[in-house]
């Protein structure tokens, strides 16, 4: 697996290798106001768009989560697989294809290989013979606590120059987006919000 101990390389002022195709670091680009931490080479109009910084910050922070995945032999949907099988235990194929917002021949696909590879069952309901459920294996459950504390090691990371405040407002903010972007027209799964914090 990756070692990565959060903003290690800001620290040591080390410069991490671009991504193949990832835009240029700044050579003179010019952020637009109330973004001067932005140094991304790039027209100062795309950079004053939330969205397009968005899909920046998405595009690195979804790398490093399929480094760390690959790292284990894994993709990002064995990784949501898993991971919604942690949540809730025994979940039929087609739940969840409706959870994850897959395919029912990707889910099928997906379980295949963690099957395969020891991480998790299929099985018959007892209460309801028509349903097959999958379950995490104990190795599973070994390797989704794994990733889970990797992958907060990578939101660590990406979230490094944010306060925890900043951070759970941030949290707030991309649920609401993403219950904006509703499945019927952007075909994704809303995030679900955050419970309130209590006084």
């Amino acid at each position: 697996m990756t070692n990565r101990t959060p903003g290690a390389q800001r620290a040591s002022g080390a410069t991490a290798p671009e991504a193949p195709g990832s835009p240029a670091r700044s050579r003179g680009a010019v952020a637009p106001p109330g973004c001067a931490h932005v140094e991304r080479e790039g027209p100062p109009g795309l950079l004053a768009r939330s969205s397009f910084l968005m899909a920046l910050v998405g595009r690195a922070a979804r790398r490093l989560l399929a480094e760390e995945a690959a790292g284990r032999g894994l993709k990002l949907w064995h990784v949501m697989v898993l991971c919604a099988l942690g949540d809730t235990p025994g979940l039929s194929r087609a739940e969840l294809a409706e959870r994850l917002g897959l395919s029912s021949a990707d889910v099928a696909r997906v379980v295949g290989d963690l099957v395969a590879a020891g991480h998790v069952t299929c099985a018959r309901d007892e209460a309801d013979r028509r349903r097959t459920l999958t379950r995490l294996t104990r190795r599973g459950r070994e390797v989704a606590a794994a990733v889970d504390a990797e992958l907060a090691a990578v939101d660590d990371d990406v979230l490094a120059p944010l306060s925890t405040a900043d951070r759970e407002r941030l949290a707030d903010i991309l649920a609401l987006l993403s219950e904006h972007l509703d499945a019927e027209r952007f075909g994704l799964r809303p995030v679900r919000r955050r419970p309130a914090s209590r006084a």
